[in-house]
């Protein structure tokens, strides 16, 4: 049986939003102080922006991260493969 939504209130760059989401609703707490860190850390960084701007740099940071990792799983997809088919070649050569 499916959870039931629940609405979930974080605090993101000083701005309160409701949140619905299913299942724990400190999952989206983690999520949210994480994309808040994110924030404050660009925005102690650069100066003189607007929220706007700290909300697309922050985006695009979080968007490079969520890209290096599809990449690195990728990768290691790659190399599981390849290290399967190095042992399958070597126990085909002990037969």
């Amino acid at each position: 049986m499916e959870e039931p939504k629940k609405n979930v209130v974080v605090d993101i760059f000083g701005t309160e939003y409701v949140v619905r989401g299913e299942g724990d609703g400190s999952y989206i707490k983690e999520v949210a102080a994480y994309v808040d860190s994110k924030m404050r850390a660009i925005s102690a960084t650069t100066s003189n922006v607007s929220s706007l701007k700290v909300t697309i740099l922050t985006a695009l940071n979080l968007a490079d991260e969520v890209f290096k990792l599809k990449s690195d799983s990728v990768k290691k997809h790659k190399d599981d493969e390849k290290a399967e088919e190095l042992i399958k070649l070597m126990e085909n050569e002990n037969l």
